[in-house]
């Protein structure tokens, strides 16, 4: 099964420089723009997916709308694709959340612990809702299908964990519509025998790749 996870493109938060969570924006017109730089990729490689996921975020949504205008699939709604709720800071950029909550600011600059900021969704909840995520796609494909799932730069980390099976979290700058393209073999993903050393059933095609936008 190929499995594709790509993150929005530009947003108005973005653009301003604040952090979204669960906060809905548009995309921006670069964001726009970039979404459909990443549909003349897909046409210029030939590729054409057999499932289209989205989280139901308003920015994700239209990325994924807009990215796949050639084929005319439908989109589906995936709740647990949502980005991480980052509680008290969204919509807020980093002065506002010093001015406004400066103790959560402080403990959060020392820390990087998301844990510490109230109402932000607990970090273990992210990684148990991104093993499901993963679960789920997995149960209900086979090896033939091609799934396309439009996602935020948040969750995507620990989507991206729980695909790899590692219990730590390594975080990277995620760019706008950046590509993480897998190949993986689901009749035998949860066997446990050599299958698990074959680099030929487990694939890391590209990762992080927004070269589109170059």
């Amino acid at each position: 099964m190929k499995l594709i996870f790509i993150r929005h493109a530009q947003s108005m938060a973005n653009a301003a420089g604040k952090w979204q969570g669960r906060g809905e924006t548009e995309l921006s017109e670069l964001g726009r723009q970039q979404a459909e730089k990443l549909r003349e990729r897909f046409a210029a490689e030939g590729f054409e997916p057999t499932h289209v996921y989205s989280s139901p975020m308003i920015r994700t949504s239209e990325t994924a709308r807009i990215a796949t205008a050639a084929w005319n699939y439908p989109i589906t709604p995936l709740d647990d694709l949502i980005e991480i709720d980052v509680g008290v800071f969204s919509g807020k950029n980093w002065e506002e959340v010093q001015a406004q909550y400066p103790e959560a600011a402080r403990l959060y600059h020392e820390t990087r612990n998301w844990d510490h900021v109230p109402e932000a969704e607990p970090m273990a909840d992210r990684r148990v809702r991104a093993e499901r995520t993963i679960n789920q796609l997995i149960a209900d494909h086979t090896n033939e299908d091609k799934i396309l799932a439009f996602t935020h730069g948040g969750i995507i980390h620990y989507l991206f964990a729980a695909l790899m099976g590692v219990d730590r979290l390594w975080g990277m700058p995620v760019g706008n519509t950046a590509m993480f393209d897998f190949d993986l073999d689901v009749e035998r993903w949860h066997h446990s025998d050599s299958t698990l050393l074959n680099t030929n059933l487990w694939r890391i095609n590209r990762l992080n790749d927004s070269s589109h936008l170059d």
